[in-house]
């Protein structure tokens, strides 16, 4: 177990204790927050899949917030619980906080896949879910930061154990189906003419979630709501158009095409070209009267 002291504190926050333990591609922590006033502040691990619990609330109620200043819609409840997804920022909230204690738990999504195989599924980590409980879990997580010697063989064995059973438990939680909001025309119109403006070029998907101002997690299903399609296959489209072209109107030999579109060689994009559009790029040619 470490213990830390945390100096860097934000507006209102007298003091931060974080308690830390490792066990099964999981780090706990049981943090105790001494405050006096409103609290808002980033929560920790912002890169990371996060699950925590409320374990104590004194002065004011705690909320967990996916924007800063939007507050938290869902009804609150003792002990309330939210899964946050990898690469999703968060805030904690209280109008007039004098003491928060509350356990979170950061997930090594990959090391579970490895470690625990068909007994677990990563889709209980892709959307977010806020101000939940379960009196299941609350127990396991209650024993979970009250083991006392993390180092010891039998604890770690225990915490191991503790962990596997709240992933299982999260994994019975159902989770809330929610319509992907869709982009407004402008900002289809602006996020396509980007990724039209760079073709051939390759594009981060952090580009264009940027030009929107968006997450990247937001940007991919508001992108796939309003055009049918993910931004990758956006740009593909478009880039075997360009191929289409280039045939039609050229003599231009595949490896030349190919170099020009952005495509490793020209059998790659006789295989990419072959799937998206059911020819060859020799037959659709010929098929639509190249002279």
């Amino acid at each position: 177990m470490a213990t830390v002291f945390e100096s860097d504190l934000p507006e209102n926050v007298l003091s931060i204790e974080r308690r830390s333990w490792s066990w099964n591609g999981a780090v706990v922590e049981d943090i105790h927050e001494h405050a006096e006033g409103r609290v808002v502040h980033p929560m920790p691990h912002a890169n990371e899949t996060r699950f925590t619990v409320s374990l104590a609330e004194v002065g004011s109620a705690t909320e967990c917030r996916l924007k800063r200043d939007q507050a938290n819609p869902i009804e609150h409840s003792t002990n309330h619980m939210a899964v946050i997804s990898r690469g999703m920022p968060w805030w904690g909230y209280a109008a007039q906080l004098r003491y928060a204690r509350y356990a979170m738990i950061v997930f090594d999504v990959p090391s579970l896949e490895t470690r625990l195989q068909g007994d677990f599924r990563p889709a209980i980590f892709e959307e977010p879910r806020l101000r939940f409980s379960d009196p299941r879990i609350l127990s396991l997580i209650k024993m979970l930061i009250d083991i006392p010697d993390a180092g010891a063989s039998s604890s770690s064995l225990f915490g191991d154990s503790l962990v596997a059973g709240i992933l299982a438990l999260l994994s019975t939680i159902p989770s809330i189906e929610r319509q992907p909001k869709r982009l407004a025309a402008w900002q289809v119109r602006r996020v396509t003419d980007y990724m039209r403006s760079r073709l051939p070029q390759p594009i981060e998907l952090r580009e264009l979630a940027s030009l929107l101002g968006q997450s990247q997690w937001h940007f991919c299903r508001a992108f796939k709501a309003s055009t049918g399609t993910s931004p990758y296959q956006w740009q593909l489209d478009e880039r075997i158009r360009i191929v289409q072209g280039l045939l039609l109107n050229s003599d231009a030999p595949l490896d030349v095409i190919a170099e020009a579109t952005g495509f490793g060689d020209a059998m790659h994009l006789i295989r990419t070209f072959k799937k998206r559009s059911g020819l060859t790029p020799a037959v659709w040619r010929r098929d639509n009267n190249f002279r």
